[in-house]
């Protein structure tokens, strides 16, 4: 793919972007008094904020690329965390001086709209730019000497953050801006930290059990959102406990297969445990929830507690073990693994 190619295509994924994010948001900030001209305008203002901050951003972070690339992570980072912050800045004002040129709204309220602009725009416009940064520049190290790493890496992003949760994420994130701004804040704030420590882990890799229970309670909370009611969830492992050693995403995975086959098809939900505990030589952790148990075939090739028990297999072989079995009230996964502190 040619220069032109490539820009013309970046230029394409971010207006499809930005009208993924616009109609949406459209929808839900003219819900309270819906009419379809409300919607209509909503919807047109969405967008325009939507390309007049992604378009720039986009060609910002391309001319940013060439010029930052050999420097750390940190000064790479906070250069395109500078950029979009600028962006959206200047983008919001542009944008609240044509509302008032075409009399949307008066000069009086300018201000108000600025601020209610950039707070909208800060929270929508960061994730999505520095998670399109991240996408990318793990898409140009394929194509160098690390590629096979670096698929490897891209490929455990996208199975445990799948684009369904983020979009599911984002989605709830913005129904929750117009009413409880906060909340929306730590959604945010907490899908983050989740796709920070996804593109951080590997198959491979180790992490402290307390590292994983955060992200564990980050994916739980989001996902209460979303949920409410029907997802109840309970972490009961002592404090003792949190530096010893686990596979990244480990119990995130039985959480998620949880959340997946006992909360969501159920109208009542259900209540999701996690606990642990040492036997021996070996830390014992137990995902249990009240749902309908395992109905149908528990391990199906290449996904959930398959998954999970090949990497157990490369890791430890027969040190470790993994036992799904329905119990009286729902189903019960039990993790076993060799005792390995943390450094």
């Amino acid at each position: 793919m040619g220069r032109d190619d490539s820009l013309r295509a970046a230029f394409v994924r971010t207006l499809t972007l930005a009208v993924a994010i616009a109609v949406p948001l459209g929808l839900i900030l003219s819900a309270f008094d819906f009419t379809w001209e409300r919607f209509a305008i909503t919807t047109a203002i969405s967008l325009m904020y939507g390309t007049s901050i992604g378009v720039p951003s986009m060609l910002a972070f391309r001319w940013l690329r060439r010029r930052i690339s050999g420097r750390s992570a940190l000064h790479q980072w906070l250069g395109y965390l500078g950029a979009v912050v600028a962006i959206t800045a200047l983008a919001s004002l542009g944008c609240g001086l044509v509302l008032v040129g075409v009399g949307v709204i008066t000069s009086d309220d300018l201000w108000a709209q600025y601020v209610a602009g950039m707070k909208i725009s800060l929270a929508l416009a960061v994730p999505s730019a520095l998670g399109a940064a991240s996408f990318s520049k793990l898409r140009r190290r394929l194509a160098g000497s690390e590629r096979d790493a670096a698929l490897a890496r891209l490929a455990s992003l996208e199975s445990r953050v799948r684009p369904h949760f983020l979009f599911n994420a984002l989605n709830s994130a913005i129904a929750l801006i117009p009413e409880d701004p906060r909340r929306a804040e730590d959604v945010l704030e907490r899908l983050a930290a989740l796709l920070r420590f996804s593109l951080d882990a590997h198959a491979g890799r180790l992490v402290a059990l307390g590292e994983e229970l955060r992200i564990v309670t980050d994916y739980l909370e989001i996902e209460r959102v979303r949920f409410g009611d029907r997802l109840a969830y309970r972490v009961d492992v002592p404090a003792e406990l949190a530096a010893l050693k686990i596979p990244a995403f480990a119990v995130q995975t039985l959480v998620e297969n949880s959340v997946k086959y006992a909360v969501a098809p159920r109208t009542a939900g259900a209540t999701i445990v996690v606990r642990a505990r040492t036997d021996g030589a070996q830390l014992v952790i137990e995902i249990v929830d009240d749902g309908p148990g395992f109905t149908g075939p528990m391990w199906v090739p290449g996904h959930g507690l398959d998954g999970l028990r090949a990497r157990l297999d490369a890791l430890y072989g027969s040190a470790a073990r993994i036992e799904p079995r329905s119990v009286a009230a729902g189903a019960e996964v039990v993790l076993a693994l060799p005792m390995e502190h943390a450094a």
